[in-house]
């Protein structure tokens, strides 16, 4: 988990820029249902979260699923946007590149940041390990930093 003060200040950030898109849900429902937690945050430019691989996200050789994976990466990615961004933003499109099958029952670790950042877009890279430390796929993403209403913060 990351230390209380992180946990605040991403707080304080979100809350910068949340009253202006009504029902906005940071974290997304999708990163409570991967049992995310943070770890780290440096503000707007990285981000480790840890997700639990459970059973249930496994394909037919009961390994994590790859695109519960891609869903980890993107996960991580998200809220590290809109901090960096200081509102919503979506993707444009993720890569992911595979290099180990992810066992089941365990906690792994995706680590993101920030490597460039335009007037309408976020790069990111990332890379995700197991408990052991170990590689197991790395990931880039571009995003479309959202364009608020008039009048809006």
């Amino acid at each position: 988990m990351a230390n209380q003060k992180d946990l605040e200040d991403m707080q304080k950030e979100w809350e910068k820029f949340s009253k202006a898109a009504p029902g906005l849900k940071v974290p997304p429902p999708a990163f409570k249902e991967l049992s995310g937690e943070f770890v780290s945050y440096v503000r707007k430019k990285e981000m480790v979260c840890s997700f639990y691989v459970e059973p249930r996200f496994s394909n037919p050789m009961g390994v994590f699923q790859g695109g519960f994976l891609a869903a980890a990466f993107d996960n991580t990615f998200g809220p590290l946007c809109y901090l960096a961004a200081g509102k919503p933003t979506t993707t444009l499109e993720l890569s992911v590149s595979y290099i180990r099958m992810v066992k089941e029952n365990q906690r792994i670790t995706v680590q993101a940041k920030v490597v460039a950042r335009g007037n309408q877009h976020i790069y990111l890279e990332g890379e995700a390990f197991d408990e052991e430390g170990k590689l197991l796929a790395k990931s880039t993403t571009q995003v479309l930093i959202l364009r608020l209403p008039s009048g809006a913060a």
